[in-house]
């Protein structure tokens, strides 16, 4: 009897060898496995976030703004606000700064059509006797605040 269910054992062992993992088919399944992980990983971390890049464009976006308004208003020798509306006026030419749909552009002469700042919600200009201020309210409810110092005092100016 003994020798009976030793050879049935033994066969019924061969049978779940044969359908069973081994050691390889298991490491290699989990290297697999481990590679998917590494790869997925950094994707699920930019998808996740994906407005991280357009924030970061609207800050340089801003910034190349700024300086170029400061530039603006520091060569002009007049300026005012008309209808939220900057209007700087420089050796007889004019330059003015306004909101037109969704964008902030800047027209020279009340020519031509330069964007400066894309996405903008909303735009305030201020005038005050030696600085212009600027609000922008940017479409991701962001806000910017510019306070741009005038060499003149514009509004003793004739």
């Amino acid at each position: 009897m003994k020798r009976i269910f030793f050879r049935l054992k033994k066969a019924f062992a061969k049978h779940l060898n044969e359908h069973a993992f081994t050691l390889v088919e298991m490491l290699f399944a989990f290297l697999v496995f481990t590679v998917i992980i590494f790869f997925i990983s950094p994707l699920l971390g930019v998808m996740v976030q994906h407005n991280a890049p357009s924030i970061r464009f609207q800050e340089m976006e801003w910034d190349v703004f700024s300086s170029q308004i400061k530039k603006e208003i520091r060569m002009s020798t007049k300026g005012q606000v008309v209808s939220n509306r900057l209007i700087l006026t420089e050796d007889g030419g004019s330059i003015s700064f306004e909101k037109y749909e969704n964008i902030l552009r800047r027209r020279v002469n009340n020519t031509g059509h330069e964007v400066l700042l894309q996405n903008v919600a909303e735009v305030n200009f201020t005038l005050f006797p030696n600085m212009v201020r600027v609000d922008v309210k940017a479409l991701n409810h962001r806000e910017y605040l510019l306070n741009v110092p005038t060499f003149l005092n514009w509004s003793s100016t004739p």
